[in-house]
């Protein structure tokens, strides 16, 4: 059930929970994000749920650059934007995310997952009927109507 992504939120939350308090500061976050060691263990743990790349290796070097991208991009991985960014997630407001919250949104994140499935499967059939007319009238194109 949940295909791993329930363990690999577990997993994500401990490595990135310094202390083990079972909460997540901004210095947490900012600090997993300036360091090898939890990046390296994060794409390991999310390549080996996801292999998008050829190895995890790959995967923490992309992770690596994008993160240094956004800082010297010009954009600036501070205190007041992390704790920004936390808002979404932190319910009681008080700058920490807890496990709980965490499993709040990952729980709302899989209805939505599933009402959204559920209306491609009910949509599937009619979008492949639509996808294999001949609006052209010569055959082979599938669905296009020239105006």
């Amino acid at each position: 059930k949940g295909g791993g992504m329930r363990e690999l939120l577990r997993d994500v939350f401990s490595i990135l929970d310094e202390n083990a308090d079972e909460l997540l500061s901004v210095e947490e976050i900012m600090d997993g994000s300036a360091n090898d060691q939890v990046i390296t263990k994060l794409s390991t743990r999310v390549h080996e749920l996801f292999p998008l790349r050829s190895d995890a290796d790959e995967l923490k070097d992309f992770v690596t650059s994008s993160i240094e991208s956004i800082v010297g991009g010009g954009a600036e991985i501070d205190k007041e934007s992390v704790a920004e960014g936390m808002k979404w997630v932190d319910d009681d407001g008080d700058g920490h995310i807890s496990k709980k919250e965490v499993a709040k949104y990952y729980n709302l994140a899989g209805k939505k997952f599933m009402e959204i499935s559920k209306t491609i499967k009910q949509l599937g059939p009619m979008l492949a009927m639509f996808g294999g007319m001949d609006m052209n009238g010569g055959g082979g194109d599938g669905f296009k109507m020239d105006l």
